[in-house]
């Protein structure tokens, strides 16, 4: 009798066992035919993102017109009224040069004015009256003209000695002193007139498509980078420069009560957009795979669990993001690695978050 208990116990340990490991093998061949590992992936979601084409470009600070003051004759300098700093009027006096010998010149001509009219008006009444002939009437009249041409140059000549403002302005350069002698045509002062400040940058030829004479830009002064100044495009020249192949654009300054003293000289920097891009739907170009000439996403359920395959039309790509022009909608979240091992409707376990360094939000 207890042989037999023992060989039941046995026979009963066996059969149980044997049904564990039935079971087991069961479960594991259900689980292999009804799915595959989930793949990892890290995701990234649809966002509105600006994916305008901006360049920036430094220049100096100008004022719009420069106006360069030159001496109209040549002579000695002996008087200096203005120098760098100075505001002027126009028509003010900023130099005098010595014109002694012209006033002496002056003198003696008019002393020969004086003379050829009083000869040309004996003319006039002899030819008259038939005494002189025609010819000698009209000589003595041109010696009259020449001795007048000859008094009115002398006396311009007296009052291109005083070197007066042309425009309102300031005097940003000065280049003559008491005592210096100068030619005629040489440049004396540098007069800017500082009620309109401008920015003349190059900008290549493939970067100014786009730009337009009235389109805002953003202009940052380095003395004062934290604050951006508003500017737009007055011109934008015809010609390239020789040297540099670099067409200029003319940006005109907008202050206001919270922009600090513009100055000559100061170095800007002018945000342009050459390709206005603002609000687009996009995701990492990661994002994007093409299949059979077509484009796509993988977007991911709300259970995050699984993807499916979604036709997009893509727009522009540009710093490391694809426009998203139809397919989806903003707040989507989409595969963004592992791309190669998907397929419509595959199981998915999210890893991680898409992260994109160095390139603009």
């Amino acid at each position: 009798m207890p042989n037999y208990n023992i060989t039941l116990l046995i026979l009963t340990m066996t059969v149980g066992i044997s049904l564990i490991f039935f079971s087991c093998s069961g479960e594991q061949s259900d689980h292999s035919e009804q799915g595959v590992t989930p793949s990892s992936i890290t995701i990234a979601e649809a966002a509105y993102r600006d994916l305008s084409h901006m360049f920036t470009v430094s220049a100096e600070v100008e004022p719009y017109r420069k106006v360069y003051v030159a001496s109209r004759i040549a002579g000695l300098v002996e008087e200096v009224n203005y120098e760098e700093g100075d505001s002027v009027r126009q028509g003010n006096s900023m130099a005098r040069i010595d014109t002694r010998q012209q006033q002496i010149e002056l003198r003696r001509a008019q002393v020969a004015l004086e003379e050829t009219r009083d000869e040309y008006e004996r003319a006039e009444q002899l030819y008259e009256s038939d005494a002189i002939s025609r010819a000698e009437y009209l000589t003595a009249r041109r010696n009259f003209e020449q001795a007048e041409t000859d008094v009115d140059l002398l006396e311009l000549h007296i009052e291109y000695g005083n070197i007066r403002a042309p425009v309102d302005g300031i005097v940003t350069a000065r280049y003559i002193e008491i005592g210096n002698n100068v030619s005629e045509n040489e440049r004396v002062f540098d007069i800017a007139q500082n009620d309109m400040f401008v920015v003349r940058p190059g900008v290549s030829e493939m970067n100014l498509t786009g730009l337009q004479v009235g389109q805002p830009v953003a202009v940052r002064l380095d003395i004062n980078s934290d604050n951006s100044i508003d500017g737009r495009i007055r011109r934008i020249f015809p010609e390239s420069d020789g040297e540099s192949r670099l067409f200029t654009v003319e940006v005109e300054l907008l202050p206001d009560e919270n922009t600090p003293v513009l100055r000559s000289g100061y170095l800007a920097r002018v945000r342009f957009i050459s390709d206005e891009r603002r609000e687009m739907i996009t995701v990492p170009s990661e994002a994007v795979v093409r299949r059979n000439g077509e484009t796509y996403v993988f977007v991911l359920s709300d259970d995050e669990d699984e993807v499916t395959l979604q036709g997009v039309e893509v727009g522009i790509q540009r710093d490391g993001y694809a426009e998203i022009s139809t397919g989806i909608e903003a707040g989507q979240k989409v595969a963004a690695a592992n791309l190669e091992a998907l397929e419509d409707g595959a199981p998915v376990r999210v890893v991680g978050t898409f992260r994109r360094h160095g390139f603009r939000n």
